[in-house]
């Protein structure tokens, strides 16, 4: 009979500890006391190295302290080659609210500042400059010579137009630097992609050109001719001619406008608005002829000059 009943009370003690739900590690006696095994040792080392890392700001994860904490230092003159502007007031803002926005945008522009003032020192290309020596005269040295004494990259970029039939000469280049148009005082005006040297087109209108620029693409461009203004395509095609600018001399492009300004020798200033091919402003200067014009490309105003 004994034997029939040691095998009940084994099957009782298994069908006991089916019913137990398993143990956890972290329910165990062991995981209870600081540092008990691996696991816990680690765990431990990690919150230290944590508490290091975020006590004073200064340490390391390794708990030694930074000898150079924070920010590299800046100098102040630095840092005021990157401000636009001086600084404003925002004690001044009758609103609360107004002064909390105006301060946390100075700090914005501070912050932006002493950044690029920072990475200045990233900047390794610094803008070329032509010096003599001593009792020498700048202008007595041949772009040959230049172009010899520069890197092979610079030189690469060094071509020669001979142009002595059909000039003077206007120049003007596409925002980009890429391409240039050509117009030369006796009719002769060409396009060429000036990094590939490839002639786009080079046509001879037949009349004397007083100015000419690209507009807001590389695919049309305008020329001031003899009697009125016409606009040609990057192929020599003639898309409009515009009678109502009549004796051109110079002209400006306002690329974030789409309007073309030109000042003519009757002393008007026109405008010219590109994308609908219209006249949109005329302004009489009663200053006489206008052979002088120039824009400023930070805010597009543009300036005349005058015979008086």
């Amino acid at each position: 009979m004994e034997g029939p009943r040691l095998e009940e009370a084994g099957e009782e003690q298994r069908q006991e500890k089916k019913k137990q739900q398993p143990q956890r590690y972290w329910k165990g006696e062991a995981s209870q006391q600081e540092g008990a095994g691996p696991a816990g040792a680690r765990r431990d080392r990690r919150k230290k190295k944590v508490v290091s890392a975020v006590a004073g700001g200064r340490s390391r994860l390794s708990g030694k302290t930074d000898p150079f904490p924070g920010a590299a230092a800046v100098r102040r003159e630095r840092v005021q080659k990157f401000q636009r502007g001086a600084p404003g007031k925002p004690g001044t803002a009758s609103s609360k609210r107004l002064r909390a926005h105006l301060a946390a945008q100075e700090e914005k522009a501070e912050a932006a500042a002493r950044q690029a003032a920072r990475m200045e020192l990233l900047l390794l290309e610094e803008p070329g400059y032509l010096e003599g020596e001593e009792g020498e005269d700048t202008c007595s040295i041949a772009q040959a010579d230049i172009a010899a004494a520069v890197d092979l990259a610079a030189g690469a970029k060094h071509f020669e137009l001979r142009l002595s039939q059909f000039g003077p000469y206007r120049v003007s280049y596409t925002r980009n630097g890429k391409h240039l148009l050509l117009g030369g005082r006796r009719g002769h005006v060409a396009a060429l992609d000036w990094q590939t040297k490839a002639l786009m087109c080079e046509v001879n209108v037949m009349e004397s050109v007083t100015d000419l620029t690209w507009l807001h693409t590389e695919t049309m461009f305008a020329v001031a001719q003899r009697r009125w203004l016409y606009v040609y395509d990057n192929q020599g095609v003639e898309l409009n001619c515009l009678k109502r600018f009549h004796g051109v001399q110079r002209m400006e492009f306002l690329p974030y406008h789409f309007l073309l300004a030109t000042a003519s020798e009757t002393g008007f200033l026109q405008y010219l608005d590109v994308s609908v091919g219209k006249e949109v402003a005329t302004i009489c200067t009663k200053g006489g002829r206008l052979g002088v014009m120039a824009q400023n490309p930070a805010n597009a105003v543009v300036h005349l000059g005058h015979s008086n």
